[in-house]
């Protein structure tokens, strides 16, 4: 039988809902704690990795991005959403990894280069077809990868993170116009530079 809280299952609480019954140590506190992780390891995840392209260091950031999670759950402010506050943990989390290796996490960000994609379809292609998808995912992130790094920055963040605008301004404590247009700029460079790979 699926719990209830307030009317509704503990699946069906917002994020924020479910992470105050985590901060606050409620009955149903490991289960909102799932339900969290559950919606958000993926984009999250991906979000780190392609940041920093390198699977092993990505799965250490990772779990020590929901190691952050926990151990500052009291920290966690209702009036903001939960994605804001993750996305900010995991870029202070990129910031430290790349000021230990000596470099500015807008230079290693532009770095963080290449091999990194997957493409799984689910189902059976024609091997044109399949040819043809992994040539476009290839072209889309070779395109992505060269990027101004303030513009992929916020065009992964979008994309992979499935944050609004609004949301990006928060995170990188810039204007939300800024963002704006840094998001524009990178969709007309990706558009031309798609145009000539393709």
């Amino acid at each position: 039988m699926l719990k209830r809280v307030h009317g509704k299952t503990i699946s069906q609480q917002s994020d924020e809902q479910l992470m105050v019954m985590y901060a606050n140590n409620t009955h149903h506190a490991q289960r909102a704690f799932a339900v969290l992780y559950e919606r958000h390891k993926g984009p999250l995840y991906r979000f780190v990795l392609k940041s920093i392209n390198n699977e092993t260091q990505a799965d250490e950031l990772f779990q020590d991005l929901w190691f952050r999670i926990i151990q500052h759950k009291d920290n966690f402010n209702a009036k903001q959403t939960f994605t804001t506050w993750a996305y900010t943990i995991a870029r202070r989390l990129l910031i430290d990894y790349y000021r230990k290796q000596g470099k500015r996490y807008e230079q290693a960000f532009d770095e963080s280069i290449s091999e990194h994609h997957h493409e799984t379809t689910g189902h059976y292609q024609l091997p044109e077809q399949a040819l043809q998808q992994k040539r476009h995912a290839k072209a889309l992130h070779k395109a992505v990868t060269e990027l101004p790094p303030d513009q992929r920055e916020v065009f992964l963040l979008f994309h992979e993170g499935d944050l609004t605008l609004q949301q990006i301004a928060e995170i990188t404590h810039q204007p939300k116009e800024r963002i704006k247009s840094r998001y524009r700029y990178a969709l007309k460079k990706l558009k031309n530079t798609l145009q000539v790979l393709l």
